[in-house]
């Protein structure tokens, strides 16, 4: 029995997101997670979440943009 390829394919999403549109997202759930457990925080029950930055998800990831199916909701 011999395996061959017979076809090789590259599809890239139609919807790009820069590091900046994800941390902007991401920044708006913190200070909402923040804000919703705000007394536990001043209790030290629950440690706050801290916000991020562009630089730093390009600089741990080396990652600029990524490629997706939907844009919305994110």
């Amino acid at each position: 029995m011999t395996t061959c390829i017979t076809g090789t394919g590259l599809y890239i999403p139609p919807y790009s997101i820069s590091n900046e549109e994800l941390v902007d997202s991401f920044n708006k759930y913190v200070e909402n997670y923040n804000a919703k457990h705000a007394d536990e925080i001043a209790a030290g029950t629950l440690t706050a979440l801290e916000p991020s930055s562009a630089a730093f998800i390009e600089k741990v990831s080396g990652i600029k943009s990524r490629y997706v199916m939907e844009k919305d909701g994110i």
